[in-house]
């Protein structure tokens, strides 16, 4: 069973995949891949350092990832032209590892613009991790994000409204660790039951 898992940036997804994974899921990382291909030795290094030039990369000819990402966030045409080359690659790889599954494996597939991207016919089900902006900008600029490109990013993504419409299955991260752990723990318990009805 492929389950997709989605939500807006510093909404908790990877946290949530992590807890899917300790109940036996197999949680595949759409952004871990996409890192992956653009690795030197890789298909996706040549193709991006022709495309953005030798500026991103660092003194071992490594990709700077936030300095791409800078270029890429000002600018849609550059964006479109990254996503078009880490992309398919990125679910290229996803259906090679799916492939490698048994079954009746349940898949928890973290992709954070699946809505974006129009991706929900991919999935069997779609779990969607929401959060207040509050709490989602304290978790960004945690990360090292300004509170200007941590707002940045949250207007290029869908909002809750439609987030809560496409849902299957809603998780909030607005409570304690407790709370979240609950949560996940019904949605898993319906999958599995889902998953055993197939």
């Amino acid at each position: 069973m492929i389950v997709g898992l989605t939500g807006g940036i510093g909404a908790g997804k990877s946290t949530v995949a992590d807890l899917f994974a300790k109940r036996g899921a197999i949680v595949i990382r759409a952004d871990e891949i996409s890192h992956q291909v653009i690795e030197q030795g890789n298909p996706g290094y040549d193709q991006v350092v022709t495309r953005f030039g030798e500026l991103i990369l660092d003194s071992e000819k490594n990709i700077i990832r936030p300095k791409l990402a800078e270029i890429v966030f000002k600018d849609k045409q550059a964006l479109l032209d990254l996503e078009n080359i880490i992309h398919p690659m990125v679910r290229t790889e996803t259906n090679r590892i799916i492939e490698q599954l048994p079954p009746e494996a349940i898949v928890i597939n973290e992709v954070p613009l699946l809505l974006e991207k129009k991706l929900e016919s991919l999935f069997e089900a779609l779990v969607i991790v929401i959060s207040t902006e509050k709490n989602r900008l304290e978790r960004i600029t945690q990360r090292g994000l300004t509170e200007e490109q941590a707002k940045a990013r949250i207007i290029k993504q869908v909002d809750d409204g439609q987030r809560k419409s496409a849902a299957d299955y809603l998780i909030s991260n607005d409570g304690n660790f407790d709370q979240l752990e609950s949560d996940v723990e019904r949605v898993w318990e319906a999958l599995v039951e889902r998953n055993l009805a197939k």
